[in-house]
């Protein structure tokens, strides 16, 4: 999710004890051949997002922070593939008042690798605050249909419920 930290795997602790010889690399879309380099030989490469990177003692990459920029493809040097998903869930309006009557609609995005294809039906799901899945319409919300890897709910502000997006799919 939007804000935290993730560990992307390099696997090269069989290879070396340091991490001098590795380069991490990134691609957010799948049909174009342009991968960033965004470290190599333990020096992170200048770029809007260098101040969050790191290396861990097995070469993995740790990104800080994440936003909807560090979704994509990933890959060591070690030929280690690791695919960034991010989970975006915002509100609109933005800044509803919860103490008014009235509507807001939730909406969940998945940013991904752009060379996969759209998310699969039933991939986004809703669930309220037990962890069941919402279908339909219930107290407090109606199912607000999605596009492509985006899904909506729209909810009463008076309600008291609290709910949530997950991805389920590859």
């Amino acid at each position: 999710r939007a804000g935290e930290d993730v560990v992307l795997p390099c696997n090269s602790s069989s290879f070396s004890s340091s991490c001098s010889d590795v380069t991490w690399f990134h691609n957010t879309n799948k049909t174009q051949n342009t991968q960033q380099e965004v470290w190599n030989g333990g020096i992170v490469q200048s770029s809007p997002r260098s101040a969050r990177m790191s290396l861990d003692r097995n070469c993995s990459l740790i990104i800080n922070n994440i936003n909807a920029d560090d979704a994509g493809w990933y890959r060591c040097s070690y030929n280690t593939d690791v695919y960034l998903n991010l989970l975006i869930i915002s509100s609109s309006p933005p800044a509803a008042d919860p103490t008014k009557n009235g509507k807001i609609t939730l909406i969940c995005s998945l940013v991904r690798f752009r060379g996969f294809s759209s998310c699969p039906v039933k991939s986004l799901l809703w669930l309220d605050e037990t962890g069941s899945e919402l279908t339909g319409e219930g107290d407090g919300y109606k199912s607000g249909g999605r596009s492509g890897c985006v899904s909506f709910l729209p909810v009463n502000l008076q309600s008291s419920r609290r709910f949530t997006c997950q991805f389920v799919g590859g």
